[in-house]
């Protein structure tokens, strides 16, 4: 007796698991068809896309130059620096950034110690960058010739600015906010002639 109601629970449970399966097949479609269609939009910003992984390589100034002779837009650094050495990641995407390691860092190293500067290729940068500044929290500082740049005071460490008919926003990157903050304002951040 046990044997056979152990059987008809068995197959009256079958049709329930088809059901439910199938439920979950579509349920699944879906959100993978939601994905690949929000991924092919343009409402999110280019350098926030995907990350790409990239090897950190130290490089020379005279590399820097070099790189950024052949981009077209213009690549961004805080300049020279004595006693620091140029970490270069090209991430893909229009995406590089240059980090300021001393002797003793290797490239590559994972903490957010270092002095950065991420250059992002992206359409309508200016724009993108002043409507960042309008989302609840985030503070907006003018720069001369009409820059904007937008941090958001719980996370101070990070200053993007853009200028206008700018084909790049620029990321700078600070241990200390009020270095990152400083750095921009007084335009020590420049692109690499």
């Amino acid at each position: 007796m046990l044997e056979d109601g152990t059987a008809v629970a068995r197959t009256r449970a079958l049709p329930r698991v088809r059901v439910g399966a199938i439920v979950a097949i579509g349920v699944a479609a879906a959100l993978v068809t939601w994905l690949v269609m929000r991924s092919g939009s343009n409402t999110k910003p280019e350098a926030q896309a995907a990350p790409v992984r990239a090897m950190p390589q130290l490089v020379s100034p005279t590399r820097l130059r070099a790189l950024a002779a052949t981009l077209g837009y213009p690549l961004y650094w805080a300049g020279g620096q004595s006693g620091m050495r140029y970490e270069l990641t090209e991430a893909g995407g229009g995406r590089t950034y240059i980090r300021y390691l001393p002797a003793n860092v290797r490239a590559g190293d994972p903490r957010a110690r270092f002095l950065a500067v991420g250059t992002y290729a992206v359409r309508d940068a200016y724009a993108q960058t002043q409507a960042a500044g309008e989302r609840p929290g985030a503070v907006t500082l003018r720069l001369p010739l009409a820059g904007v740049a937008v941090y958001n005071p719980k996370r101070p460490t990070s200053v993007y600015f853009a200028y206008p008919d700018s084909k790049v926003q620029v990321e700078v990157y600070a241990p200390n906010g009020r270095v990152a903050r400083q750095l921009v304002v007084t335009r020590q951040v420049v692109p690499i002639r």
